[in-house]
């Protein structure tokens, strides 16, 4: 039985991601990631079971990498204008300092086989839990989950993809959020 090596399986993970972007989820082998991770395509079967495994792992990691950059700035007691401004805040600093996990976990999201196997709440429970917390205590308006991941998440995605997005257009967003949602 061959033994599991962390360095080779974060190779492999971070060869995923990249060969993801170049070539998309069809043209990303089992070969092809060996190849880029620079092992053989055997070592990957020690660490998954098939391609589809590999791939729901490596965007779930992925995926709730940037949910938990959304709590960075998080504080219990903050008020809803303040846990809007962290939450997009942190969100949008994550989102342009990790491009390529960014935009990984974004062409991931839109494959309806790995959005089926990885769904987006699962990823961010633990931002959710959060934002019904705020709910409960009236700090930010009552809507479903599916409202607030659209309303929180998408904005902060399209101006994050955007290469002319200045601090002006984020502070105009994060009004406008706080005017929607917090406080209610």
């Amino acid at each position: 039985m061959r033994i599991r090596d962390s360095e080779k399986q974060q190779r492999i993970k971070e060869a995923t991601v990249r060969l993801i972007l170049r070539e998309g989820i069809e043209g990303a082998s089992v070969a092809k990631i060996a190849k880029e991770a620079g092992v053989s395509p055997a070592t990957i079967y020690i660490y998954y079971e098939n391609k589809d495994e590999m791939l729901g792992e490596v965007f779930r990691e992925y995926a709730q990498r940037s949910y938990r950059a959304l709590l960075n700035g998080v504080r219990p007691e903050m008020g809803g204008a303040e846990l809007i401004d962290a939450l997009i805040r942190g969100y949008f600093a994550y989102s342009t300092e990790n491009e390529e996990a960014f935009s990984f976990v974004e062409q991931c999201s839109r494959c309806p086989s790995l959005s089926e196997q990885v769904s987006e709440s699962d990823c961010c429970k633990e931002v959710f839990e959060l934002l019904h917390g705020f709910q409960r205590r009236g700090a930010i308006r009552m809507c479903s989950d599916t409202s607030l991941a659209a309303v929180l998440f998408a904005p902060v995605r399209f101006l994050a993809m955007q290469p002319d997005c200045g601090e002006d257009t984020l502070e105009e967003l994060i009004a406008m959020l706080q005017r929607l949602l917090a406080d209610a």
